[in-house]
């Protein structure tokens, strides 16, 4: 009986090899999973942005044979929670919420980070605008006025908090007559050229991009404070609980995303130029800026 069950088996092998089936595959099959905060996601609509991160994660184990699972959560809290029982192994994560929830994050995180650039520059600097003939000596000048802001671009919104609680001691509902929340951050850009905002904020290279679409633009904005290259607009982050193997597939399809026509594809529905990895200390200046944000005080 033994003898004609192991023939069975032994033949059953053959078969599959001849039909070019692995046997083997579902011992060797990895199950990873990578999970998102849809907070700072929001120039996608719900739809799109779903299936760019379903794309993605198919892309970052293609041609392995191995399994990934999606995630897309509402909360640091959410995320940390799932994180502490080990069923994520990777993160995409807006920087801001990273600043926010990092003390939490640290112990479970590897030091292998990749940065997601929007823009040709790996780190963005952002930008206030005003009109060419605004009358501007300081950020004081702007008290009382309306600015144009792109709200959910979160690390912008928080640099401008920070600006106006350093230089005015005030949080900026109370320093501003108005806080325009625009669709986009070119819109923001526009609001200052036709004058239906005194002011607003956003990265340099968006105003370089409205004036390469209509150099008439530069003739009516001017820049009047630079943040310098701090920023990195969203971050890609490996927990500790990754094989060396899955380590090294994700990392190797992340480094060669933008070397086929799917990753250009789906970089393109995210709107980024590309996801490079980046040392820890790339982080420091916008860490920096949130922990003297964070010890400033501020009038109620």
């Amino acid at each position: 009986m033994i003898g004609k069950r192991y023939t069975w088996i032994v033949c059953f092998c053959s078969l599959c090899c001849f039909l070019g089936f692995n046997t083997w595959s579902f011992a060797d099959t990895q199950h990873i999973s990578f999970a998102y905060l849809e907070a700072g996601l929001k120039d996608l609509n719900d739809a799109d942005r779903h299936v760019a991160v379903q794309l993605l994660a198919k892309e970052l184990i293609r041609d392995s044979g191995n399994e990934i699972k999606v995630f897309p959560l509402n909360s640091m809290a959410e995320m940390l929670d799932m994180i502490e029982v080990g069923k994520v192994n990777y993160v995409i994560i807006n920087s801001y919420l990273y600043l926010t929830g990092r003390q939490k994050l640290q112990p479970f995180l590897t030091d292998e980070i990749w940065g997601i650039q929007r823009a040709q520059e790996a780190k963005e600097n952002y930008v206030l605008v005003v009109a060419q003939d605004f009358n501007y000596q300081n950020l004081q000048s702007l008290l009382g006025k309306s600015i144009s802001i792109h709200k959910d671009y979160l690390l912008v919104n928080f640099y401008l908090n920070y600006l106006v609680k350093k230089e005015a001691k005030l949080p900026i509902n109370k320093f501003f007559k108005r806080i325009k929340d625009t669709r986009t951050d070119s819109q923001a850009v526009l609001d200052v050229f036709f004058k239906t905002s005194d002011s607003c904020l956003v990265p340099q290279y968006i105003v370089d991009l409205v004036a390469e679409l209509n150099p008439s633009v530069l003739k009516g904005i001017r820049i009047v404070h630079y943040s310098g290259a701090k920023f990195i607009p969203a971050l890609v982050l490996r927990l500790k609980n990754n094989s060396v193997d899955t380590s090294n597939m994700i990392r190797n399809n992340l480094l060669t995303l933008s070397d086929n026509a799917r990753g250009q594809e789906i970089m393109n529905l995210f709107s980024i130029k590309s996801i490079k990895p980046i040392n820890a200390n790339a982080l420091q200046d916008m860490i920096k800026l949130y922990d003297e944000y964070q010890s400033m005080a501020v009038e109620k």
